[in-house]
């Protein structure tokens, strides 16, 4: 609703100016600008340089300036040891504000549409708001300096969610324009008054006025009088109980409330993962088939976190311990028989270790939601705990140093509260997990280099005596 009403403010705005400017005083111009762009600090994106274009219609002169413009710009910044390409496309309407002669300040509104394409990924998109304060300085008869500022407002970004509501980016643009038209005729004279007769007074009777209603105000429309809404901001459309708090449902019994269920009519008793659809494990192996190297074990098979059976003899190149990873990878290389293991080799669970990364868990880019491949290695660690009802387990998020310090903290205790709560829907008892959020403050590698920060960025299990 948000981009289709964007879309058509745009398009009515083009409607309405473009056939004024080509019949009226103007000209249109083709430009070119350097841009640096500082980003939201939720997105976790470097403040970059880059470049654009820019095509504008002008109509009018004088008091009377009007520009219709449409530019595009190309920014890639680092992100997570890969490179995000950033396209912000822009339409929106101007007015110029004379100064002398020499030019003219510029202010104007429109919509925004930003795609971000990580290497090697996926794009997303986002629709927004977009203002601009600037100068235009004429060098001449066919050039034209302009230096602008502006300021992109998403209301619903692309990683929106309940540490992020709104983000906004700005970008500071300085570049050249031409002219490729202009219109060069002689303005016509203005043709004499028409004096046409008044038309006479007829009496009309006035309409009665609408009734004022007398029910009690409703702030956030909920339909919960404010005298009795116990939750006075709630969100427009969010169902609400009769106090007018939000009421989460979980149709399926799932264990993932509707808000989330990307499946929300999943069958009684199915297995399921974050998302809340079906976990297939065609072998029955316990590891479900998006994590599965070995899809097809026999029945009884013991196998590891990647689905396949445990060695009987040690591999070529040595594995002292019989867990399938070579002992030139293995950094438990005497873990017990039969133990489900992580790719270093260690079991979660067990041995001396009192802190275990949970190497493998990752999650959305800027979100607190699982990724698939992750959910194999929580089961392990639900299937460990459950066998283990005196294991009392703190699950800690951690953050590089990218950013604000209070986002990071909130975003890690997210994360650390999505893995508790799935670990509690896989049958490990809630009082036996605790979540917190350490955000930058416990690195383990420096900073300072990329490889250090993909460190930083991780969930860590610490038993509770």
């Amino acid at each position: 609703m948000f981009d289709r009403t964007l879309r058509t403010t745009v398009l009515g705005l083009a409607a309405l100016v473009l056939p004024a400017a080509l019949s009226a005083q103007g000209s249109i111009e083709l430009g070119g600008f350097g841009t640096y762009t500082q980003f939201d600090e939720s997105l976790g994106l470097t403040d970059r340089t880059g470049g654009g274009a820019r095509f504008s219609v002008i109509s009018g002169s004088g008091w009377s300036t009007f520009l219709l413009e449409a530019e595009g710009a190309y920014v890639t910044t680092p992100l997570a040891g890969a490179n995000v390409t950033f396209i912000p496309a822009r339409a929106r309407l101007v007015y110029g504000l004379p100064i002398q002669r020499a030019g003219s300040f510029l202010i104007g509104a429109g919509a925004v549409r930003n795609n971000y394409k990580p290497e090697g990924g996926s794009a997303a998109s986002e629709w927004g708001y977009s203002g601009l304060v600037g100068f235009r300085f004429n060098l001449g008869s066919y050039m034209a300096l302009r230096i602008d500022g502006i300021y992109d407002y998403m209301a619903n970004p692309i990683n929106e969610g309940p540490l992020v509501e709104t983000t906004s980016n700005m970008s500071a643009q300085a570049g050249l324009s031409f002219p490729i038209w202009r219109d060069r005729r002689v303005p016509e004279p203005r043709p004499e008054p028409v004096v046409r007769e008044e038309p006479r007074e007829v009496a009309v009777a006035a309409a009665p006025a609408p009734e004022s209603k007398s029910d009690e105000p409703d702030a956030d429309r909920d339909g919960v009088a404010d005298s009795r809404d116990a939750c006075s901001n709630t969100l427009a459309g969010a169902l609400v109980d009769r106090d007018g708090c939000q009421v989460y449902r979980d149709s399926d019994g799932d264990g993932v409330v509707d808000q989330r269920d990307a499946c929300p009519a999943t069958a009684a008793n199915e297995t399921i993962d974050g998302r809340g659809c079906p976990v297939k494990d065609t072998d029955m192996d316990g590891v479900s088939d998006s994590s599965d190297r070995c899809p097809n074990t026999a029945a009884g098979t013991i196998v590891n976190a990647a689905g396949c059976p445990m060695p009987a003899t040690p591999a070529p190149d040595g594995d002292a311990d019989g867990d399938s990873v070579s002992d030139s990878k293995d950094k438990c290389p005497t873990t017990k028989p039969g133990a489900r293991v992580d790719v270093t080799g260690c079991a979660i669970l067990e041995g001396s270790s009192r802190t275990i990364t949970l190497k493998g868990v990752r999650f959305a880019t800027w979100s607190d939601e699982l990724t698939p491949a992750s959910l194999a290695i929580l089961d392990d660690v639900a299937e460990q705990l459950v066998a283990a009802p005196d294991v009392k387990v703190e699950v800690a998020g951690h953050t590089d140093a990218g950013g604000a310090r209070a986002r990071n903290i909130k975003l890690s205790l997210a994360r650390a509260e999505s893995v508790r709560a799935y670990l509690i829907m896989k049958g490990v008892p809630a009082e036996r997990l605790v979540a917190r959020g350490y955000g930058p403050d416990s690195p383990i590698a420096s900073n300072k280099t990329e490889a250090g920060r993909a460190l930083n960025r991780r969930v860590e299990l610490r038993r509770i005596d």
